[in-house]
Formats: structure tokens, sequence, C-alpha cells
């Protein structure tokens, strides 16, 4: 466990410099959720980077850069995003929280958009791009058994906040 701490905090410490920073953009992420077949627990869908990708490993949702097109849309990149990672379909819920890290050995500053998105229909099959080499539903940060940085597991933890109380 002593590893993954370091390691957490190193990447904590990586995301957080900015110094160098040539460019700011901003990036759509997608917390996707369905209800388990008994309809009474939240799943929240994780995708895990590929091992040959940035950030090797990492558990994720689904996310990705707004630079398609000039002036694009925050709602668009995330429909097109994840679209292009999952090939899933989704309702936009609710905006959650939003989230900055630097990129690109420190050249590169993003701010993260996280939405609350319901998965319609919720039986759709997930088809992942080579950016990622597995998923996972999870019902508790907990569950995310690699690392994570704070800022995802706060996200997680948020979002798992929003979907009981507006189920209640």
């Amino acid at each position: 466990m002593r590893d993954r701490k370091q390691l957490r905090k190193f990447l904590e410490l990586l995301m957080s410099y900015d110094k160098d920073v040539e460019r700011e953009i901003d990036v759509a992420g997608a917390v996707i959720y369905r209800y388990n077949e008994e309809q009474k627990i939240p799943e929240i869908l994780m995708i895990r980077r590929a091992p040959d990708d940035n950030w090797p490993n990492v558990w994720e949702f689904p996310r990705g850069k707004c630079v398609m097109r000039p002036k694009e849309k925050i709602i668009d990149c995330l429909k097109r995003e994840v679209r292009e990672e999952t090939g899933l379909t989704f309702k936009v819920i609710s905006y959650l929280n939003k989230y900055t890290y630097v990129a690109e050995k420190g050249k590169r500053k993003s701010t993260q958009y996280n939405f609350l998105c319901e998965l319609i229909p919720p039986d759709q099959e997930i088809k992942l791009s080579k950016e990622h080499s597995e998923h996972k539903w999870v019902t508790a940060k907990g569950q995310v058994d690699v690392l994570a940085v704070g800022e995802i597991e706060d996200t997680l933890n948020l979002a798992l906040e929003r979907i009981v109380v507006s189920n209640v």
C-alpha cells in the first residue's frame, strides 16, 4: 500500500504543477450511472486507461478535450467524447463539479467539467476505444481498486450522493 500512496502523492503533485503552462483547454467528463438489475442501487461507469496510453492503467470517467471546433459547446464535446471512448448514449442530468490539472509535461492546463449522466437505455454494450483497456461499474469509491486521484474520488462520491438524494 505504501507504493500506492507514494504514486498518488506524485500524481497529485504533478497535476498541480503549472509554471510552464503554454495553453489552457476545457475537458468534458461524464459520470455515467445506471441501476443494477434489481433497480436498487446506482452503478457508475469507470474506465481504465490502456497500459500504453498517457496515464497508464489509471481509472477515470469517460472524458475528453473540447478542441474539435472553435467554440465547441461543452455538452456537444461531452457527447462526442463519450461516444468515441465507449459508444454509449446517455441523458445529461446535471452539472457536478470541475477541477483543474496539468498535462503534457506541464505544458497544458486543463479544466475538467463533470456532468452527471444517466445511461439510456441502461443495457447498452460498452465498446471501448484503444485508449482504454477495461471498464467496471462501481457503487462506491472503494471499489476502484487501483489509483484514482483525489478529484476523481471526490466526483464519484458527489455523484453517488446526488443519485441517492434524487431517487429518495
